[in-house]
C-alpha cells in the first residue's frame, strides 16, 4: 500500500516499529524492537532481562519482536473513528508518544497507524497475467496482484489493502499459494479494502503536526487479527470483535482472509456514561468504578457485596450494593451482544463462524463479558491475547493493547511479505529483509 503523502518504510533501515492506535477515548503508542534470533538480548529493552528465541506468532513467522515501551493519553478529538478536532487529537498523540519515548528510550519519528469506521468499503476485483517462465514465482504473484489492483478507484478513496481470495492456475481454482506451480495463465481474485481519503489524510495530518512521519495506514481489524487470531481460526471461520471506547468493530474471517466488516456505535464509553448517570457520578469516577467493580452479569456476583463510591475529593465516599452497579451494566452488555448477533445473522455469516468469536478491547476485561457473549451469540468465545511478542506481560497479555500490538506485528509481517515477493527464494528473502532490519 502506498499513498502519495506517505513515505515508504522499505527505504528505511531501522529495527524499531511503532504502532499508534488513535481511538475515540484513548490514544495508545507501543514501541516494538525487531531483533535477530541469534541475539537473545534485545539491545534497547528496559522491560525484561532476557529475550526470546523465535516465538511463533499468529502470523506464522518466527517472531522476534520485543515491546520496549508504551504510552497512552485520553483522546477527545476523535469520534467514531473520525477526526473531529485536529488540535485535541494532536495534543493526545504528542502525550502518548512522549510517554512511549520515556519508557522505551527511543526517539520516535515514524509510526504505523490503524483506521476504521463506516467509510471502509470493499471492492471485488480480478487480475490475470501470462506466465512467461511457465513456473510461477514470487514475481508473477506480485504482477497478478498489481493487475487486480488496477481498477477504477474514486478520487475520494484510497486503497488500504489488497486481499487475495484465491489464485487460479490454467483454470484450476481454489489455490492459496501458486508459487512453484507450472502454468501459462495465472489469475487472482481479490478484495480491495478502501477508505475515505479525507479520513486517512486527516489522521495523517494530525501525526505530521505532532512531528511524526506516517509509514503506513492499515485497516485496524486486519492488523489486530495478526496479533490475536490463529491461522486455523481464520481458515475455519472466526468473528473478531474489538470493543473500543466509542465503537465496536466486527471483522469476519473465512479461508484465511477477511470477508466482511462492520462497525457498531456502541463501546466502553456507553457503559461509563450509563454508570455516571445511574449513580450520579463524574465520568472519571464512573470509569474508575466500572473498571474496579464492574461486571456484566448479576449471576456472577455476591448479591450482598458492597462497594464504596465517592462523588469528589471534597465529599466522603459512601457504600452501595454492587448489584446497583451491575444492574446498570448488564442491560448495556446485553444490548451490545444482541446487536452483534443481529449483524452476524442478518448477513448470513453466523453459521459459518466455526471457530467462534474472539473478543478484544479494554471493555472485555469486565467480568462476565465472555460468558454473556457466549450465551447470547451461541458460539464459543475467548478473550484474545497477543501471541508472538515478548515484553511486559501487562501489555502483551492485555486485550486493551491488542489493536496497537497488531499494528506492530502486521508491519513486520508485511515487510517480510514484500521481500518474499521480490525474491525468488522465500528464505533468502527473509534473510535479506532482516539484514535491513537489524543493526549488526
Amino acid at each position: 500500500m502506498h499513498f502519495g503523502f506517505i513515505k515508504d518504510m522499505t527505504s528505511k533501515n531501522s529495527n524499531i516499529i511503532v504502532g499508534l492506535d488513535i481511538g475515540s477515548t484513548k490514544v495508545c503508542a507501543v514501541v516494538g524492537e525487531v531483533y535477530s534470533a541469534k541475539n537473545n538480548n534485545p539491545p534497547h529493552s528496559p522491560l525484561t532481562k532476557g529475550g526470546m528465541k523465535g516465538v511463533e506468532g499468529f502470523s506464522g513467522y518466527d517472531s522476534n519482536i520485543h515491546i520496549v515501551g508504551a504510552g497512552s493519553a485520553l483522546s477527545r478529538g476523535i469520534k467514531k473513528g473520525v477526526v473531529i478536532n485536529i488540535e485535541q487529537t494532536v495534543e493526545a498523540i504528542r502525550e502518548a508518544i512522549q510517554q512511549a519515548e520515556k519508557t522505551s528510550g527511543v526517539d520516535i519519528k515514524m509510526v504505523n497507524i490503524g483506521i476504521t469506521g463506516r467509510h471502509i468499503e470493499y471492492i471485488a476485483s480480478q487480475g490475470v497475467i501470462a506466465v512467461k517462465e511457465k513456473e510461477i514465482g514470487s514475481r508473477e504473484v506480485e504482477l497478478v496482484l498489481d493487475a487486480a489492483r488496477a481498477v477504477a478507484i474514486p478520487l475520494d478513496r484510497e486503497i488500504l489493502h489488497v486481499v487475495p481470495s484465491e489464485f487460479i492456475v490454467n483454470g484450476q481454482s481454489g489455490i492459496t499459494d501458486p508459487r512453484g506451480m507450472v502454468g501459462i495463465r495465472l489469475e487472482a481474485k481479490v478484495q480491495i479494502i478502501t477508505g475515505a481519503a479525507s479520513s486517512i489524510q486527516n489522521l495523517t495530518k494530525c501525526c505530521q503536526k505532532a512531528g511524526l512521519e506516517v509509514v503506513d495506514v492499515m485497516f485496524q481489524p486486519v492488523a489486530t487479527s495478526d496479533a490475536v487470531l490463529t491461522r486455523d481460526e481464520k481458515d475455519l471461520g472466526v468473528a473478531l470483535i474489538d470493543i473500543g471506547g466509542g465503537t465496536t468493530d466486527i471483522a469476519l474471517f473465512q479461508e484465511g482472509n477477511i470477508v466482511y466488516s462492520a462497525m457498531l456505535e456502541v463501546g466502553g464509553a456507553n457503559f461509563t456514561n450509563d454508570v455516571a448517570i445511574g449513580l450520579r457520578l463524574p465520568s472519571l469516577e464512573a470509569e474508575h468504578i466500572k473498571r474496579g467493580h464492574g461486571c456484566s452479569m448479576l449471576a456472577l456476583i455476591d448479591r450482598e457485596e458492597e462497594i464504596e463510591i465517592g462523588y469528589s475529593d471534597a465529599k466522603p465516599g459512601k457504600k452501595i450494593l454492587r448489584t446497583h452497579l451491575v444492574e446498570i451494566l448488564q442491560p448495556r452488555a446485553e444490548e451490545l451482544f444482541s446487536l452483534i448477533k443481529d449483524e452476524l445473522t442478518n448477513k448470513g455469516y453466523h453459521k459459518f463462524m466455526n471457530a467462534g468469536v474472539v473478543l478484544t478491547g479494554g471493555p472485555v476485561l469486565m467480568k462476565g463479558m465472555d460468558v454473556m457473549a457466549e450465551n447470547i451469540l451461541e458460539l464459543p468465545v475467548r478473550i484474545g491475547k497477543s501471541a508472538g511478542i515478548a515484553g511486559d506481560a501487562d501489555i502483551i497479555n492485555n486485550p486493551a493493547y491488542a489493536s496497537v500490538l497488531g499494528l506492530v506485528l502486521h508491519e513486520a509481517g508485511e515487510s517480510l511479505k514484500d521481500q518474499e515477493l521480490s525474491s525468488g527464494n522465500i528464505f533468502d528473502g527473509i534473510r535479506s529483509k532482516m539484514s535491513g532490519w537489524f543493526k549488526l
